[in-house]
Order: structure tokens, then sequence, then C-alpha cells
């Protein structure tokens, strides 16, 4: 149906009330070599970028599209909500480029949320699918020292949260 890489979107949306957009290649199923690490970049930004600027051509309606808590960085025991800038690093780096591509719809007059998702936990997959069989082995531990920061959410939230975005009239992140 399309194709980020070449910019290309197939017939179809002009059809579509809303989009909701989550793809992107996976953050924690490879080692972060320069080659993923290009590969998770242009997977969120060229996605978004083909998607809005197809979008742009077509009656504003509702697009609403993912970004991550990374956007944030590592910033410690500092309090971060919706309103807090980008931090540093790669991930960071990604999810302000990867929000900026959303700009296209903006300026035709779509409706565009973003979304900064965090650890998703289901008992269907998501973070927990690869932890628990290790804990049921008794092998599980703590992740790193125990002093990072994990923003999560269950699937079931994450979900409530899109009808909301869906529904609602709210713009922006």
């Amino acid at each position: 149906f399309w194709d980020p890489a070449r910019g290309e979107v197939g017939p179809g949306l002009e059809s579509v009330d809303a989009v909701v957009h989550l793809a992107g290649a996976p953050i924690a199923e490879h080692r972060w070599t320069d080659a993923w690490k290009t590969t998770v970049r242009d997977s969120r930004v060229q996605g978004t970028r083909t998607l809005a600027r197809a979008l742009a051509g077509l009656p504003p309606k509702v697009f609403v599209s993912t970004s991550a808590v990374g956007f944030y960085g590592d910033r410690g025991d500092e309090p971060l909500d919706e309103a807090s800038p980008a931090g540093t690093g790669f991930l960071a780096d990604v999810g302000r480029a990867w929000e900026a591509e959303v700009q296209p719809a903006v300026d035709a007059g779509w409706r565009v949320s973003i979304v900064r998702v965090g650890l998703v936990i289901s008992t269907h997959g998501g973070i927990l699918g690869p932890l628990l069989p290790m804990f049921r082995w008794g092998l599980g531990g703590p992740v790193g020292d125990g002093q990072q920061w994990m923003s999560w959410v269950h699937l079931d939230d994450l979900v409530a949260m899109f009808h909301w975005l869906l529904t609602s009239d709210h713009a922006g992140v």
C-alpha cells in the first residue's frame, strides 16, 4: 500500500476519516550499530514524512502520529511533560526529526496529535514479552542499576488514548 523509502502512498487514503501512524523499526530487537540506528531513524522520519505529505493533498481530517519518550533524552530526576524541550542523544534527535515531519499535514489544516509513547506492557507482547520468560526461569533481575526512569503504558490505556485523540478536538503533543 505504501513505500516510505520511495515516498509513495497507494490509493485509498482519500476515503479514510483518520490516520493513526504507528510504523517504525523496533528499537530493541537489534544491536545499535550505525546501520541499525539509520534504519530506526529512517523508518520513523521517512514514514511520517510520506504520510504527512500525502495527507496534505486531501481534505483535512485527523492524523495521530506516534513519537517516543526518547524525545526527552536521559534527564534523570527532572520532571518532564509535553511542553518540555527535546533532550540530547540519538533517541532525542530521532524524536525531534520524527515529530517535525507532521508539519505538511498541520499546514494543510489536518488536526494532528502526537503521542510520545514509552514502553508498552501487555501479556500479549510489548516489553513484557521478552522479559517474562526470563523471570519464569529464575533468570530475571533489575534492568540496569535501578536508577533509570522507564516510562511505561499498558496497551489497553494506549488504545484508549488513541480513541480519545481520534474523537476529541485535541491537537499537538
